[in-house]
C-alpha cells in the first residue's frame, strides 16, 4: 500500500476477476493510467481474500459474480472484519438492490458490463482524486463534497484548466445535437480547440452527463463519438 511518506509510489490494484481474457484486459488499462500499478490479478473472491492477509493493495478492481463466494459477499465479510480497502465494482447486473448494496459498502465506482475502456480509466481517476481530497488533516467543504460524491451523484469538482462556463456550452452544444457527434465535429461548431473541446467531453463523460461510443472507421483506429445523457440537474 502507498504510504504517508511515498505520495509519488504508484497505487496499488488487485484484480480479481475469473475470466483470464477479461483480467487481462483490466491489466492492461490499469497499466496505461498514469498512478496505477496492478499489485496481483486473482481469480475468485477467496483468493483475493487471501492476497489481501498477506499484502495491502490500495484498490479492488472486483468482479462482483465470481465462481464461489461472490464479490458482495466478499467485501461484505471484509468490512465485518474491519478492512476499509476501497473497490470498485465490475458486473452485468442492473439491479437496484445490488448497487445499494455496493453503495452501503462503500464502492468508490460501479461499472457495468460491456463498458467502454475509457470508463475503466475514468473510475481509476475517480478514486484517484477521491484519494486526494482525503489526503490532509482537517477537510473543506468542497472536499468533503467530492469524497461524498464520489461514484454516487454527478461529480462537483472540475479538474484544472477547466471552467464551469465552459463545461455549460459544450453540454448545452452536445444537447443541441440529434445524432451522436465527434469531438472534431463538435470543436468546429463551437469554434473551440479539438484537444480542448475533447478535454470537455471526456469530463460530462465522467460526471455521467455524456456516454461516450467507439465507432469502427475505415482501417485505422475507431472514432469516439459522444451523445449527451437525459438532461440532469446542474453540478455547479
Amino acid at each position: 500500500m502507498r504510504g504517508a511518506g511515498t505520495p509519488s509510489a504508484p497505487w496499488q490494484v488487485l484484480v480479481v476477476e475469473d475470466d483470464p481474457a477479461v483480467a487481462y484486459v483490466h491489466r492492461a488499462l490499469i497499466a496505461r493510467t498514469p498512478g496505477f500499478e496492478v499489485s496481483g490479478v486473482v481469480s475468485s473472491a477467496e483468493d483475493a481474500a487471501a492476497e489481501l492477509a498477506r499484502s495491502a493493495p490500495d484498490l479492488l478492481l472486483l468482479d462482483l459474480t465470481l465462481r464461489g463466494m461472490n464479490g458482495v459477499d466478499l467485501m461484505r465479510r471484509l468490512r465485518a472484519a474491519g478492512n476499509t480497502i476501497e473497490f470498485i465494482a465490475v458486473t452485468a447486473s442492473r439491479s437496484a438492490s445490488v448497487v445499494r448494496s455496493l453503495v452501503h459498502l462503500g464502492a468508490v465506482d460501479y461499472l457495468v458490463k460491456p463498458f467502454p475502456p475509457e470508463r475503466l480509466q475514468q473510475a481509476l481517476v475517480l478514486f484517484r482524486e477521491r484519494m486526494a481530497a482525503i489526503s490532509g488533516g482537517e477537510l473543506t467543504q468542497q472536499q468533503v463534497d467530492e469524497v461524498t460524491a464520489s461514484g454516487r451523484t454527478p461529480r462537483r469538482w472540475i479538474p484544472k484548466g477547466l471552467s464551469s462556463e465552459s463545461v455549460e456550452r459544450v453540454r448545452s452544444a452536445l444537447q443541441a445535437c440529434e445524432a451522436p457527434v465527434t469531438a472534431d465535429e463538435l470543436a468546429r461548431r463551437l469554434g473551440m480547440a479539438r484537444v480542448t473541446t475533447r478535454r470537455y467531453l471526456e469530463y460530462l463523460v465522467t460526471t455521467q452527463q455524456a456516454t461516450v461510443t467507439s465507432v469502427p472507421h475505415g482501417p485505422g483506429r475507431p472514432r469516439k463519438t459522444y451523445r449527451a445523457t437525459a438532461l440532469r440537474p446542474s453540478p455547479f
